[in-house]
């Protein structure tokens, strides 16, 4: 891991966010948009941190329990401190911060980066089905296809069994074997494969994507409040939690950091779709934004600091790959 492009990343896209937020404001009116933002209820705004930080401990159980599912007992402090941590690298380029916390589970319970990677891989693929669950909704508010959005959720579904079949993963190893690259990591090969079809068997995904859902409905929960504390009424708490989902969902599809730009832009489009003016549309992602993502990302580089010695590591693994 690289802890100088890591920090780079991070302020680039902390940058980025503020300027998309100066952008927005300018677009609507600034001076109303900051009348806006004062008066905006404290109150609401620390319950919002608190449902975002209740999400974060959920997905940090189950972070934990994941891990010992697949044979890496793990105490709920470290589960939470490796969920913590990776929160950090949200807003690095090109989903390069999730090899982050497989790097870390590594330290500190001897589970090998490949089967790090692999169990990120299905804890993001229950994401990915729970968020769009959580979505639906949304479409009907803009005119969007359901069936469309269901049509590809059975797909994923679809896909996630077939990747938790043994039948699959017997084929796979196969034909990897057929090349002399794959057979030198036959080893790491066969590992990510034993994780995959674990953690992604239907007994595993029945409290995984639960969890998932809870965690982000949360959220979604938070940004209703939002809405609600800046005079708009007209959606149900189901409806803000779907249009939050969606505008996740389409931030992650572009692999930008943390979504910056196109989760904004999402969100108060399908606001403004929606009913709600463009000044309150953009004042409510804005908050909504802060109290989540920049939140947790705050969250996770305290997190990394409660650990000197590991931080010590990244710095050094760091300076290492740097003189190389």
């Amino acid at each position: 891991m690289n802890l100088k492009r890591i920090v780079a990343g991070t302020m680039l896209a902390a940058l980025a966010s503020a300027l998309l937020y100066v952008v927005l404001a300018f677009l609507t009116d600034a001076s109303q948009m900051l009348a806006a933002l004062r008066a905006f209820p404290p109150a609401v705004f620390a319950v919002m941190l608190m449902l975002s930080a209740a999400g974060f401990v959920i997905r940090g159980v189950r972070w934990g329990a994941l891990m010992r599912v697949i044979g890496f007992p793990v105490s709920t402090r470290d589960a939470m401190y490796l969920q913590f941590s990776g929160q950090a690298m949200a807003v690095t380029p090109g989903r390069i911060g999730e090899l982050f916390k497989p790097w870390l589970a590594s330290a500190v319970a001897d589970m090998p980066m490949s089967r790090g990677i692999a169990l990120v891989f299905s804890e993001r693929l229950a994401d990915l089905i729970a968020v769009c669950i959580l979505s639906l909704g949304a479409l009907t508010l803009v005119g969007g296809s359901v069936w469309a959005l269901v049509a590809a959720l059975s797909l994923i579904v679809i896909g996630t069994w077939v990747a938790s079949s043994a039948w699959f993963h017997e084929r796979a190893l196969t034909f990897l074997c057929r090349h002399e690259w794959s057979r030198k990591h036959h080893a790491a090969a066969s590992a990510i494969s034993a994780t995959i079809r674990v953690s992604l068997r239907w007994r595993t995904m029945l409290w995984s994507i639960p969890a998932s859902a809870l965690a982000w409905g949360l959220e979604g929960i938070g940004f209703s409040m939002c809405l609600n504390a800046l005079g708009y009424h007209e959606l149900s708490v189901v409806g803000a939690v779907s249009i939050h989902a969606i505008a996740t969902i389409i931030g992650a599809l572009t692999f930008l950091p943390g979504g910056i730009g196109v989760t904004e832009a999402s969100m108060v489009g399908i606001l403004v779709a929606s009913g709600m003016d463009p000044l309150s549309a953009g004042a409510a992602t804005m908050i909504t934004r802060v109290a989540t993502l920049w939140w947790g990302v705050t969250w996770g580089w305290i997190a990394i600091a409660t650990r000197p010695s590991l931080f010590r590591k990244l710095f050094s693994d760091s300076a290492e790959e740097s003189a190389r």
